[in-house]
């Protein structure tokens, strides 16, 4: 091709223009890699906060272990105690089954002996009565009619101490003529003397007879007292033959049937199922965290899907071993923790899983 021909100017005009074609696309991409950095900083710094704030949020929860209860707990009622019966008391017969809801008062076993109570009872009350009408007699006094022949026995006393008197006048009259000897009159003078001192005592006895002595009737009293004070026994004993429930409640438990004697588990477990709580086993380190009045969430195995929510309403003030068993019994062993009581806002399904182990994250 000859030099300076219009092909060659077209060639090289295209080689330079493909060049700087190319220093341009060096240097869009250096300004993107210098650019790269300016932009990482800038995104990390907008995401620093968001990250901040979730791990706030993942540490505002307090979770531990615990496990439903109703409230007060369950409350085991024991067999009646007779006064003097070293036996342990066996059941008559249950007025209640598993499941049962009961109200205060109302009666759940009667045990064997009751009749034989009810007797003794009785006898007590027989003996009360006994005892009121010897107070009743000795602060009244003696009968009339014995009063009325006492009274007599006065009148005749004093008739013949008249007598007397008149006689020991006529007596003396005669000594004056030297009619009588002396000591005639001094015999009539001592049957005077005589006679007044039987009318006397027959006055002191019927006084006596209308009021009765102080020391009787406080004796007699004092025997009042021991007669209702085995009354009051009786009745206790008589009553404690049935056991009577003491709240309202559902029955959980019986440990003893008709026929059994009652065992140291008592005679069945009670409960208050009407508001149903959360016992919550809160580790030391994060009690301070935990307040009254906080929200709280319970699930766990016995509830499946089902979570239930309650509020924090009392916190106890000491320190104790943590009774709930969790799954690494490795790191069990050295946990110390404050039970906290949680109140649940639904009784169901917790009612029916008393004792059942769940999961509590408190929101504090």
């Amino acid at each position: 091709m000859p030099a300076g021909s219009p092909e060659e100017s077209v060639m090289i005009g295209n080689w330079t223009g493909n060049k700087s074609l190319k220093w341009a696309g060096v240097a869009a991409i250096l300004v993107v890699l210098s650019a790269l950095p300016i932009w990482y900083v800038l995104h990390q710094r907008n995401q620093k906060p968001v990250l901040a704030d979730q791990s706030v949020e993942e540490t505002r929860a307090v979770s531990c272990l615990g496990r439903i209860q109703p409230e007060d707990g369950v409350i085991h009622v024991a067999g009646p105690y007779i006064w003097g019966d070293s036996h342990a008391p066996r059941v008559e017969s249950l007025k209640v089954q598993e499941g049962d809801e009961v109200r205060r008062g109302q009666a759940l076993a009667v045990f064997v002996g009751r009749s034989n109570l009810e007797a003794s009872l009785a006898q007590a009350q027989a003996q009360v009565a006994k005892a009121r009408r010897r107070v009743e007699q000795v602060k009244a006094g003696a009968s009339k009619p014995d009063v009325a022949a006492q009274q007599a026995e006065i009148d005749r006393l004093q008739a013949e101490a008249q007598h007397a008197h008149s006689e020991l006048r006529r007596y003396e009259a005669l000594r004056a003529t030297d009619d009588v000897t002396v000591s005639e009159v001094e015999a009539r003078r001592n049957a005077v003397q005589v006679a007044d001192f039987a009318v006397e005592a027959a006055q002191h006895r019927l006084q006596s007879m209308q009021k009765a002595p102080d020391t009787d009737i406080r004796l007699a009293e004092a025997d009042l007292a021991t007669a209702e004070a085995n009354e009051e026994r009786a009745r206790r004993d008589f009553e404690a033959s049935t056991i009577y429930a003491p709240e309202d409640g559902r029955i959980l438990r019986i440990n003893a049937r008709e026929g059994e004697a009652v065992g140291l588990p008592g005679l069945l477990d009670i409960a208050r199922t009407g508001h149903m709580f959360v016992l919550a086993e809160v580790y030391e380190t994060d009690i301070n965290r935990v307040r009254v009045g906080q929200h709280a969430t319970i699930s766990g195995d016995a509830l499946g899907t089902t979570v239930l929510t309650g509020v924090v309403e009392r916190i106890a003030h000491n320190v104790k071993d943590a009774a709930v068993m969790p799954g690494d019994t490795v790191t069990f062993s050295d946990k110390r923790v404050v039970e906290t009581l949680i109140r649940l806002d639904q009784n169901q399904p917790a009612a029916n899983l008393i004792g059942g182990r769940v999961i509590v994250v408190i929101q504090t």
